[in-house]
């Protein structure tokens, strides 16, 4: 048995496919610049994805980006997260009243 018959890797291809399997699935990523991509979610007891979700695992620059889950029919999994923007930074003053 190879890596890629692998129990593991039968789960991930499942995910991506959009499948929910442990409560977990894939949901695609529509605009913004991770467009295209899927992140693996835990979903909710109520079934609901995380939302907003911060950008998947990284920042682009100096900045942010957010996505919302949205209900979609033309999505496997019946859900895409769409780009909501950057996150606001605080500003200085902000962070200056937090201190």
């Amino acid at each position: 048995m190879g890596v890629d018959d692998s129990e593991h890797m039968k789960t991930i291809r499942r995910w991506l496919a959009g499948e929910v399997v442990n409560n977990t699935t894939g949901i695609k990523i529509v605009g913004g610049p991770f467009k295209g991509q899927i992140k693996i979610v835990r979903l909710r007891p109520d079934g609901t994805p995380l939302s907003p979700l911060p950008a998947p695992g990284r920042q682009v620059g100096p900045t942010r980006h957010v996505y919302e889950a949205a209900r979609s029919t033309r999505a496997s999994a019946g859900l895409v997260y769409t780009y909501l923007g950057v996150e606001p930074t605080p500003t200085v003053e902000a962070e200056s009243k937090l201190a």
